[in-house]
């Protein structure tokens, strides 16, 4: 999990917000959206299959108040979801967002550390797509298979805490 924060911490994105307390539970991939009001550190959840540095980084995303990209209320302008892929019980990994819990400012972007790739959650993982890119290019990964944050995703993160 240490390894997963250097990447929040370039350019010293928001040190006037204070830390952000978590502790790690090794179940699966997933984390409360945003700082939940408790005494207690914020669970962070990274069991199996969680090691990967992308990874860890989406986790802290949701940590720090990023939503899915890809479950944004205008998503479909930008993608195609196949809902009749997605394995049984998962399709909540591609509801949409209400646009109030949305950053308006942000424009759409494939490559953020917080969109799942194209086979995400599917029935048939690397056969039957549970989504793609309406622009006919653009392939979309996994937040594991991607470096850590890209420019919009920390531009999103000063804009949300109002950071310089």
């Amino acid at each position: 999990m240490h390894t997963g924060r250097k990447p929040w911490k370039k350019g010293d994105m928001c040190t006037e917000t204070g830390p952000l307390p978590l502790t790690a539970v090794y179940k699966k991939c997933y984390s409360y959206v945003g700082q939940v009001p408790s005494p207690q550190p914020q669970p962070l959840s990274l069991g199996g299959g969680c090691e990967y540095i992308g990874t860890v980084v989406h986790e802290l995303g949701h940590a720090v108040g990023l939503f899915h990209e890809h479950q944004r209320s205008d998503r479909d302008t930008y993608i195609t979801v196949y809902e009749k892929n997605v394995a049984p019980g998962s399709l909540h990994n591609f509801r949409k967002t209400k646009p109030i819990d949305e950053l308006k400012w942000a424009t759409y972007d494939y490559t953020s550390i917080m969109h799942y790739g194209e086979y995400a959650f599917s029935k048939r993982r690397n056969v039957l797509k549970t989504m793609e890119a309406k622009d006919g290019k653009t392939k979309l990964l996994e937040p594991y298979d991607r470096p850590g944050l890209n420019d919009n995703d920390i531009d999103l993160v000063k804009k949300l805490y109002e950071c310089k």
